[in-house]
């Protein structure tokens, strides 16, 4: 009986010796730690965008809008032709404004008539003035000489004061008369102004944008106020694009900075561009209360011709259309060889070590449509977790930079650094400094997931 309990004993302490040295030896025992994936820190090249949205607009666009007013006879093309300068694009009544041409014409030749009668009379009546002066002059002296009488003096005087009135009256009709002509002539060129005006012509090469109008409505001139917009004609050589970047990220957009758009007309197409222009902002109200306004700037975008040359066809020389939706990503800021991990290394913590519940997230590519930043308070910090040989993980603070879509610069770390980059919970807020690790491929994370 005591052998057995020896051998008992004796067996139970060769187990425990052996399943010490098992768990020493790591073969039983052994932590498996947090799956988390790793990647390392490397040099990039990081391009800092904002991403916005907004529609496909040609660089010059023209009103057309009739001069006079009147009824549209002919319509001659469609929104969507092809126009070229000085084409013929409708017709107003014209009945009108040709009577009064008929009109105003038969004045100046009435004008003009009288004139002339007038002009050919100032001759004579120069002759007569011409020569009761000389009879009066002569009369003069022999009536100082006491040669004539006075009554015959004053005859004399009375027959010159009679021609020279005349005569000068003659003259000044002819002055009238001149000014009455050019006046008449005026009204003349201005009929025959109107008259050509009832014929609407294209002010440029380009396309019918829109069509406001139709056959048989009346329209009303320019002359009168500020007039029927007929149609608009957009020259789509030259084409921009115009998107609203919000008050947070216009800061960093400058003139000269190169932007790539895409058309969804044309899916997976980039067409390169250059800012040219930054408008006035336009304040939009956001949610239920007008106090919440959210200032949007109205950022041009010209769309360098070459991208898009190869685009336009025999059958489409005008490849985008006014209108097109289109959005764009405009580089404010680029980096070469820059100390980068990817966006979701990077987290917060506390002086404590704990994870923040308000996360602080990085301007995206579309921040413009995102709200601000939150705000990190004094004791919190951002961080990265460096693996080690142990498998274990050191907290790192770090400082941000420029970042892009995927990656952000960072200081703090060095190049080769094997840095957690996921699950993303684990990163925001359960993994702490000295944290064991497991480290695993991306596949096999999203297989534990599922």
């Amino acid at each position: 009986m005591n052998k057995k309990i020896i051998w008992i004993g004796v067996g139970f302490v060769i187990v425990i010796g052996l399943l010490i040295g098992l768990k020493k030896a790591g073969v039983i025992g052994k932590e498996e730690g947090i799956a988390v994936t790793v990647e390392a820190v490397q040099l990039r090249t990081i391009t800092e965008s904002v991403n916005a949205s907004g529609k496909v607009y040609p660089e010059i666009e023209v009103k057309v809008s009739p001069d006079i007013s009147g009824e549209i006879v002919n319509l001659f093309v469609e929104e969507g032709d092809r126009v070229t300068k000085g084409q013929v694009l409708a017709k107003i009544y014209a009945d009108i404004y040709s009577s009064q041409r008929d009109q105003v014409t038969a004045s100046v030749n009435q004008v003009k008539a009288q004139y002339e009668n007038v002009k050919a009379g100032l001759s004579g009546l120069k002759t007569v003035y011409e020569n009761t002066k000389a009879t009066n002059d002569r009369y003069k002296k022999l009536f100082a000489d006491k040669i004539v009488s006075r009554a015959e003096y004053e005859q004399t005087e009375q027959a010159f004061r009679s021609a020279e009135s005349s005569y000068n009256s003659a003259k000044e009709s002819i002055k009238s008369g001149e000014a009455q002509i050019q006046g008449v002539r005026a009204q003349l060129a201005r009929a025959e102004k109107d008259l050509a005006r009832t014929i609407i012509t294209c002010p440029m090469d380009g396309i019918v944008s829109l069509m406001n109008v139709k056959k048989g409505e009346r329209v009303v001139g320019t002359a009168q106020m500020t007039g029927t917009e007929m149609m608009r004609v957009a020259d789509m050589k030259s084409i921009e694009v115009r998107v609203d970047v919000g008050e947070n990220d216009i800061t960093k957009v400058k003139l000269g900075d190169t932007a790539l758009v895409e058309v969804d007309a044309y899916n997976n197409r980039k067409f390169k561009g250059i800012v040219y222009k930054i408008a006035n902002p336009v304040t939009s109200i956001s949610g239920a209360s007008s106090s919440a306004e959210v200032a949007n700037y109205k950022v041009h975008i010209r769309l360098i011709p070459e991208e898009y040359a190869d685009l336009a066809k025999d059958n489409n020389i005008f490849p985008f259309r006014p209108g097109m939706t289109a959005s764009a990503d405009i580089q404010t800021k680029s980096k070469r060889n820059v100390v980068t991990v990817p966006l979701n290394a990077v987290t917060t913590r506390d002086a404590k070590g704990e994870g923040k519940s308000t996360e602080v997230t990085k301007s995206s590519a579309n921040a413009s449509t995102e709200k601000a930043p939150t705000t990190i308070d004094e004791d919190v910090s951002e961080v990265v977790f460096v693996l080690q040989k142990d498998n274990k993980v050191k907290m790192v603070k770090v400082k941000t930079d420029i970042q892009d879509l995927n990656f952000i610069e960072v200081s703090g770390v060095k190049v080769g650094d094997k840095i957690i980059t996921g699950p993303y919970s684990t990163v925001s807020k359960s993994l702490k400094d000295g944290s064991l690790v497991n480290v695993v491929t991306k596949e096999k994370l999203f297989e534990e997931k599922k």
